[in-house]
């Protein structure tokens, strides 16, 4: 009985280990997440204009005073604000349910909370997001913007993937 007892405990111990070193290795991750954003607006802004594709690709530095993608409100405060408590949310929800959260979900989480990071630096020290990748139509965006929105697709799949199953379930009994 003894014995088993250790082992449990042992085990979670285990547990709680490994957690803590997969918190690490996405804090890492996010910071590499936030350093590359960060970085490629400083170069792009100091090279000036690429057409990599001519009218298909370009790099070029543009000042996104509006929302993501270039949408809604101009006011600086009240897009911090707001992204402030979004980030604030997921930050809680990593923190408080980590031991209940896959590892997958962590990650995609972790994508938005590092582009969402590195945008509001933008925010604060600009006021405005550099926005510099435009590919054809579509609106011009940063690497920043891209991770936050696999995060939030991969989440949404998760989300879906679980629906489905939870329906199939219900559907069987």
């Amino acid at each position: 009985m003894e014995n088993q007892e250790k082992s449990i405990i042992e085990k979670k111990h285990d547990e709680k280990k490994k957690l803590k070193r997969t918190n690490i290795i996405l804090i890492v991750v996010g910071i590499i997440i936030i350093l590359i954003d960060q970085i490629s607006k400083i170069v792009v802004t100091n090279i000036g204009n690429i057409s990599v594709i001519e009218g298909i690709l370009e790099l070029s530095a543009t000042q996104n005073i509006e929302a993501a993608y270039g949408i809604g409100s101009n006011s600086t405060v009240m897009y911090v604000i707001t992204n402030v408590i979004i980030l604030g949310v997921i930050f809680k929800f990593l923190t408080t349910q980590n031991e209940f959260v896959d590892i997958k979900m962590r990650v995609f989480l972790s994508f938005i909370l590092a582009g969402g990071i590195s945008n509001v630096i933008d925010r604060l020290i600009h006021g405005y997001v550099i926005e510099w990748i435009k590919i054809s139509k579509l609106p011009v965006f940063n690497v920043a913007d891209m991770f936050v929105l696999i995060g939030w697709v991969l989440v949404a799949a998760i989300f879906a993937g679980f629906t489905v199953n939870e329906f199939r379930k219900r559907r069987k009994n």
